[in-house]
């Protein structure tokens, strides 16, 4: 190995060593930050998912909702864990910029490290709903299988899909505040759109393709066969939800480094 390419080695080492180190200290910040000064504390990432099942299962007492034969509070909160961490991973990217101006102001740094930062710190919020799924499964006497070996792969995706619409946000969220309030408006009406209150089989045949260019469809459906029916991901959805979200990626990522060259100059 020649010298230049020895030193050229070392100080791209150097630099992802940096990125990491900095990328776990501003998770950390996220995270403890988070529920600083809050009675309920950690309880918070598992209320949110639990009052929505409440309610959804308040609602199916009023309306007709199918649940594929499966307990509707384990339909809707395998769906909801997944669900809950999207919109909470994009709503903290929004602002992520801002929120650390002062740092962009006297640091290069590469600035994807703070949309990524908001979306590994909503993986703790995603941990903790988790062990409450956990216990329903046992409570509800649900087997478990080799199926759960899609999990990782599921989180993946997932964190994968909030990390590019994250960072679009987050980049025009930047320059005009407006993409930031939107983002409840957005999640809300993606909700509706996405198999958490019903299932896919529910959607006209003719629809479904176009249905599933949402990659929110693949993942929440995913999770759910995995975890409550005991088998695979179903294969068009997942296939699916692989394919916008690396289209997502490709678009998000360049436009947000483009939109950061801009950073300094609105901050």
């Amino acid at each position: 190995m020649s010298r230049g390419v020895y030193v050229n080695a070392t100080a791209k080492g150097r630099t992802s060593e940096r990125f990491l180190s900095l990328l776990w200290a501003l998770v950390v910040r996220d995270v403890t930050s988070r529920y600083r000064r809050s009675s309920l504390g950690m309880w918070w990432a598992v209320l949110q998912p639990l009052i929505l099942m409440l309610l959804f299962n308040m609602l199916r007492g009023f309306v007709d909702i199918p649940s594929d034969g499966m307990p509707y509070v384990l339909f809707s909160y395998s769906a909801l864990v997944p669900w809950t961490f999207f919109t909470n991973a994009i709503s903290s990217c929004g602002p992520c910029i801002i929120n650390n101006a002062e740092i962009i102001k006297k640091i290069a740094l590469p600035r994807e490290v703070f949309p990524l930062a908001a979306v590994v710190a909503t993986l703790f919020d995603f941990a903790m709903s988790s062990i409450v799924l956990a216990c329903m499964m046992v409570w509800f006497n649900v087997p478990v299988g080799r199926s759960l070996l899609w999990i990782p792969v599921l989180v993946c995706i997932m964190t994968v899909a909030a990390f590019a619409v994250g960072s679009l946000l987050a980049g025009l969220g930047t320059f005009r505040r407006d993409f930031t309030f939107a983002t409840p408006f957005l999640t809300q009406a993606w909700l509706f759109v996405t198999p958490v209150i019903y299932p896919l089989s529910t959607v006209p045949e003719k629809w479904r393709y176009v249905y599933m260019l949402n990659p929110m469809v693949g993942i929440v459906e995913g999770f759910r066969n995995v975890l409550i029916k005991g088998a695979g991901p179903p294969w068009e959805p997942l296939v699916m939800s692989v394919a916008i979200t690396g289209l997502l990626l490709a678009v998000c990522r360049p436009l947000f480094r483009r939109l950061s060259e801009y950073f300094a100059d609105v901050l």
